[in-house]
Parts: structure tokens; sequence; C-alpha cells
């Protein structure tokens, strides 16, 4: 017969992905999680498989969440490029990431988080390129330009502005960042 989950499962990644995002995966002890999700060591073992698994379980749930709001800025912007610019500035204003967290403490001892980031990150990069074709289709952006570069490029400025959104004392800064960006973007 299978068990019964008696807890709230998505109550306790969330709990867990803070705490992992707060003190790193080597910084989080067990008791940590316990008192982090609820769980005792035994029911965190059996429902996510152990720390690592709990620790990549959390890594997904914050991607997804992530994917979700970029879909929602995409859907709810009038153009492409406005959901472009809107997009790097939820990034700035997160301050910080957790995935570029897990990405500096743990990438070079853990092959799995590199399998895990390279994905994430093509991912990001696809939807990035189409929404960069959308804008060129709606001539936002010079055609001539190569969306796959772009898609690249912008990748690149988010991390850049969630690692600096960590240590920036003034959001001007980042916002003169996005201002530069856009108009990379939108140069003939």
């Amino acid at each position: 017969m299978p068990r019964v989950q008696l807890f709230d499962k998505e109550k306790a990644l969330k709990n867990a992905m803070e705490l992992f995002w707060k003190k790193g995966f080597n910084g989080t002890s067990t008791r940590d999680l316990e008192k982090a999700t609820g769980l005792g060591t035994s029911s965190i073992y059996n429902s996510f498989g152990g720390k690592e698994a709990l620790f990549f379980e959390t890594l997904q749930y914050y991607m997804d969440a992530e994917q979700l709001k970029l879909g929602q800025n995409i859907k709810d912007s009038p153009s492409a490029l406005k959901a472009l610019r809107a997009l790097l500035e939820c990034v700035m204003e997160e301050g910080g990431c957790f995935v570029v967290n897990s990405i500096t403490e743990l990438a070079n001892e853990n092959p799995r988080l590199n399998e895990f980031v390279t994905a994430a990150r093509a991912g990001t990069i696809t939807i990035l390129k189409e929404l960069i074709q959308k804008a060129q289709a709606q001539d936002e952006i010079p055609a001539g330009s190569d969306p796959a570069q772009l898609a690249v490029y912008l990748q690149t400025v988010m991390t850049g502005l969630k690692v600096s959104g960590m240590v920036a004392k003034d959001p001007k800064e980042l916002l003169a960042v996005i201002a530069l960006t856009m108009q990379n973007l939108t140069k003939k």
C-alpha cells in the first residue's frame, strides 16, 4: 500500500529552498532541514531521498517559479521589447539568485549541478531567443541581429544583474545597465 504524505510538500520545498539559498548546500545541516521543513530525518529521506535530492528538488522548484514569472512577464507585455525590459527589471529587483549562489558554491564539485544549470541556461536562452525573434517581427529589434547571439548576451546580462543585485547599493547603477542593454538591442 502506498504511503500517504501528511505534510505540505510545497511549503517544505519553499522553506528548504530558502534555507539552502541563505546557507548554501554545505552550510545546511540535516537538523537545519528538519527545522525548516517540520520533517524528521527519516521523513526527509523517505519523502525526498536525502539532503542532495531535496536540494535538487528545491532548485527545480525555484526554476519552475522563475519560468512561470518569465512567462507571465512576456504574456502581460504589449510588446516583445517591453517584455524584455520588464524581465531585466524583474531580475534586478530579485537581489540575487538561488541557482547562481549554488553554482558558485558547488559547480566544480558536483557534475549533477553542472548538468542542471546547463539545461536551465539553455531553456532560458531558448525563451529569450523566441522573444527576440518576436521583437524583430514587431520591428523593435533590427532584423539583421542574430537572435541566438542576442539571447546568450541577454542571459549573461541577467546573470550579472542577479549577482550585482546582491551587492549594489544604488539601484540606479543597475537601471543604467538595463538602459544600456536595451540601447544595444535596438541599435540599427
